[in-house]
């Protein structure tokens, strides 16, 4: 009895000594490139060895366990035959200490598993077990801003904000723009981020969510700020060079006492981040830093895409007030298409706005937020890693694969700059409330030269151009309507008075040129300049296929007595020899169809109020737009203008409506008139005035073009894409020919 006591207490202890030696022991993932993957191994008796399992596959509780162990979230993969992954080695080399490991998942340490015992495995080196951990992410905030920062006595090469808000076409050279210590802010204080983790790759994420394409290098603290003892004042710049170097030396001093903590660590990125509080780091901090060692960067701006020749893919953005914001519209093979929404995220949009000249995404807009664009789909089910140079170097499929992608999906981005942060505005939009009405009032402020004070309205003020610039800059939109003055306002602040003209492109007043001085509220008869701004604005498009198809459908001009066209020559709509001719003369006219769409986000309204159309007697009815669309042919050989025509807006309404999302509102005989959204405006060849008056042009071939919205009576967010064309051949005949397709032109 008393043996077999001891037998059984020997085994016990047999079993205790195996878990116990567990006690101290230690596990890691090796052979791979990442630090959160590879084989397997664990630390006994002096030695590494390998976990196999060689009957009992490895479980995901079990590398739960181990990853948990490692200071990560869970396993993400479990790899039983890890030299397929991470290379084989030779069994009579490597030590096999555990086999068939089975964990429940709540251990906190492999120690507390159960397997065959130290040293006993039945493995080959296919049974090697390999893991990859789900990486742990502390409880992160919702957003953690960061900044470049300097000493204010540096003598070196440190400057926060750029010169230039980006690369201009012609600049071919990657150009340094800032440098400097990086920041971060949390918890409601500035500290800067650690230099454990800091490499290239850090530095792009930081350089992109500041607003710039790439980063340039990891300056030196020697670089950014040579002068740590406060050297840095002369006799010629302070009445007491003592005084002035004590300064600087409690300045710089306390500029340092305030970087002796810091953020994040330790961090890891892999570059492709859209912000730096994307990466990898266990905890925020704040951390003891007494040798001063934070990260800094140099952040620049690359060649400007037009420098890359023009067999290369380019990218635009369309549809807002700003040029880092709007629809994304990419050139292929030389034409200009746009992107489906599906599968869009902010590593293909970071690929876009880098390439444009701009840091990483802040926002990607779907379902054609900023307007539907036209023509071609080019891509869709993008994938990129982020990290490639453009969007052809991803994975995607083609607009024609698509499944379900129109333009009602096109996708937009708004795009990082360091303008919204480095350049301090030169306009602004203050709103005061009428003390009698409580009506509000937008004044324009600009900064003159005795600070930020109302501007006196005049004509010069009084243009598109202007508000245009104004809007943009004070508030990232466009403008709604042009300036005017209002008298005796609520408004008590500095008074100037002067000229400020722009060409409309400008980001800045500060780029107009101006004239501005102090003036008295008796100097200002027109009362003070008022402005209204609007993020959306239409988008007027000609629809080139309805053209096209009229022109095939009816191919042969139509001669007409001028009997039959006396109220289309009360409209100026034939050519000049017309009017001087007996009205049983005949006339050719080159007759075909029209159609404009609003492609924008804001419906297309007449400038002029119902109190000011023009009536027209002879057609009983009115004009709310004298020339909504221009007809003008050309010659073919040597682009000289030929003929013109014009077609006025008697009845500007929805006649046509696309299914996936426009909404008919208007109808003369409601009489209301605008084009809605997504819809448009149709004039059909037999209508008068939709021709071009061909009788003194001799057979040939001719250019025809349509010009929606000629003088920009309504303000649309994209001018560039209101014209359409193609080619025809007018036949002696009196037959006409479509020589090429219809398409749009200038864009």
């Amino acid at each position: 009895m008393v043996a077999k006591l001891v037998i059984a207490w020997l085994v016990v202890l047999s079993i205790w000594r195996v878990r116990s030696s567990y006690d101290g022991d230690d596990v890691r993932l090796t052979s791979a490139a990442n630090r959160y993957e590879g084989r397997l191994e664990v630390f006994h008796n002096g030695t590494w060895g390998v976990v196999c399992s060689s009957k009992t596959a490895f479980s995901y509780p079990s590398g739960d366990v181990v990853c948990k162990q490692l200071g990560y979230a869970s396993a993400a993969v479990v790899r039983s035959k890890a030299s397929y992954y991470y290379g084989v080695v030779a069994s009579n080399t490597t030590r096999v200490w555990m086999d068939n490991v089975r964990c429940t998942g709540k251990e906190s340490s492999l120690l507390q598993c159960s397997s065959d015992g130290w040293g006993v495995n039945r493995c080959s080196a296919n049974d090697y077990v390999g893991l990859q951990c789900n990486l742990a992410y502390p409880v992160k905030p919702l957003s953690m801003p960061v900044r470049l920062s300097c000493p204010v006595h540096n003598n070196g090469s440190c400057t926060v904000c750029p010169d230039q808000r980006g690369p201009e076409p012609g600049d071919c050279t990657a150009q340094p723009a800032a440098q400097g210590i990086v920041e971060a802010f949390y918890n409601n204080q500035w500290r800067a981020v650690t230099l454990r983790g800091w490499n290239m790759n850090a530095a792009n994420v930081v350089c992109g969510e500041l607003g710039y394409p790439l980063a340039l290098g990891i300056p030196t603290m020697q670089e950014l700020w040579p002068n740590f003892d406060g050297s840095v004042c002369s006799a010629s710049n302070a009445t007491d060079s003592d005084d002035c170097n004590a300064r600087a030396v409690a300045e710089n001093d306390a500029f340092r006492n305030s970087h002796l903590s810091v953020y994040l660590q330790p961090l890891t990125c892999t570059g492709a981040e859209n912000r730096l509080l994307d990466c990898y780091f266990p905890a925020f901090g704040p951390v003891t830093n007494p040798t001063l060692k934070v990260a800094t960067v140099t952040c620049g701006f690359q060649p400007h895409q037009s420098c890359l020749g023009s067999k290369n893919e380019t990218y635009r953005l369309r549809g807002a007030a700003v040029p880092w914001t709007g629809r994304v519209e990419v050139k292929r093979n030389g034409q200009w298409g746009t992107i489906c929404d599906a599968g869009w995220n902010n590593l293909a949009a970071g690929v876009v706005c880098r390439a444009l000249g701009y840091g990483t995404p802040s926002l990607i807009a779907p379902s054609a937020y900023y307007g539907r664009g036209f023509g071609v789909i080019h891509y869709t089910n993008v994938k990129c890693t982020g990290r490639e140079g453009r969007l052809s170097n991803c994975s995607y499929q083609t607009g024609l694969t698509a499944q379900n992608c129109g333009h009602r999906r096109d996708v937009g981005v708004v795009c990082r700059t360091p303008y919204t942060a480095c350049f301090h505005p030169e306009a602004r939009l203050t709103q005061f409330y009428d003390r009698d009405t409580s009506y509000p009032f937008t004044f324009l402020e600009v900064n003159g030269p005795s600070g930020w004070g109302s501007l006196c309205y005049n004509d010069t003020l009084n243009s598109v151009s202007f508000s245009d610039v104004v809007c943009r800059e004070a508030s990232s939109m466009f403008s709604y309507s042009v300036m005017r003055g209002v008298v005796s306002p609520p408004y008590r602040g500095p008074l100037y008075s002067g000229s400020m003209a722009c060409n409309g492109t400008e980001w800045s007043v500060s780029k107009c040129s101006q004239d501005l001085s102090l003036v008295s509220e008796a100097s200002c008869p027109n009362g003070q300049t008022v402005v209204q701004c609007t993020p959306a604005r239409p988008d007027l498009v000609p629809e080139y296929t309805v053209l096209e198809t009229s022109l095939r459908q009816y191919p042969y001009l139509d001669i007409q007595p001028i009997y039959n066209v006396r109220c289309a020559m009360q409209e100026n709509c034939l050519a000049p020899s017309a009017y001087s001719k007996p009205d049983n003369s005949f006339v050719k006219l080159l007759r075909f169809s029209s159609e404009s769409m609003n492609w924008g986000r804001a419906d297309a309204l007449p400038a002029l109020q119902p109190y000011q159309w023009t009536w027209h007697a002879c057609h009983n009815h009115y004009h709310s737009i004298e020339s909504f669309v221009s007809y003008e042919l050309y010659s073919a050989t040597n682009g000289s203008l030929i003929a013109v025509g014009h077609k006025a807006s008697f009845c500007l309404e929805d006649s046509v409506c696309a299914m996936d999302g426009g909404y008919a509102r208007y109808a003369c005989s409601a009489g209301s008139q605008g084009i809605s959204v997504n819809c448009g405006d149709m004039y059909g060849r037999y209508l008068d005035c939709q021709w071009i008056d061909v009788t003194d042009v001799p057979p040939g071939r001719y250019s025809l073009q349509l010009h929606v919205n000629p003088r920009g009576e309504i303000l649309e967010s994209d001018f560039t894409n209101n014209r359409a064309g193609c080619t025809v051949q007018l036949m002696a005949n009196g037959y006409v020919q479509v020589v090429s397709a219809c398409t749009l032109l200038g864009n």
